[in-house]
């Protein structure tokens, strides 16, 4: 399978956004897109330039205290520095993940990945269900699935519960119609299947 480039895919707009759950239709093939991503809200270039204001406030009062007589704090201001970058570093790549559901009139494609797709999952589009299972304890968070026969895959993990609800109605039209509640505290959203 071939990948191409997402932003080659998927072109957003601000009208087109379900929260962090982003959609587009696409008529050429009628098809549907949804990209996935986190609310990180850092940008690369705006965290480097803060990491290095930060890095040299932080070293300049170390030298300063180097000169006075107290040098071994230049390898824990080095370790801070150390320790913030990687913690930025962390923060910023976090906001590079995506997830890309397509529904076409024929299957159901799943991609994951950072920048680019690193894992992809094809599902038929006739035997796919969208299930939303609620946890039994209120704290934990509800998962959207979506699977087909005994493959499934998790979708917007980071998303808030509302707008995990949301995203499940939203591909519950594009894949089928609602099915039956369930009594084992998971909610089918749909299924094209049935």
């Amino acid at each position: 399978m071939v990948f191409l480039p997402w932003h080659a895919r998927v072109i957003l707009r601000p009208w087109d956004c379900i929260a962090m759950a982003m959609t587009r239709s696409d008529s050429a093939d009628d098809a549907r897109l949804f990209e996935l991503r986190p609310n990180a809200g850092v940008y690369w270039r705006q965290t480097l330039i803060i990491f290095l204001m930060l890095s040299a406030v932080c070293l300049g009062i170390a030298i300063a205290f180097a000169f006075a007589g107290f040098w071994p704090i230049l390898p824990f201001a080095g370790l801070e520095i150390t320790a913030l970058g990687a913690a930025l570093y962390v923060s910023a790549r976090r906001g590079n993940y995506r997830e890309v559901i397509r529904v076409t009139p024929s299957r159901v494609l799943v991609e994951k990945g950072w920048r680019h797709p690193e894992q992809a999952w094809e599902f038929q589009r006739a035997w796919s269900e969208v299930e939303l299972q609620r946890s039994p304890l209120q704290w934990y968070p509800a998962r959207l699935i979506i699977r087909s026969g005994v493959e499934q895959v998790e979708c917007g993990a980071f998303l808030t519960d509302e707008e995990r609800e949301t995203l499940a109605e939203e591909l519950v039209e594009c894949i089928g119609p609602m099915a039956a509640v369930g009594d084992s505290g998971s909610r089918r959203v749909g299924s094209a299947g049935e």
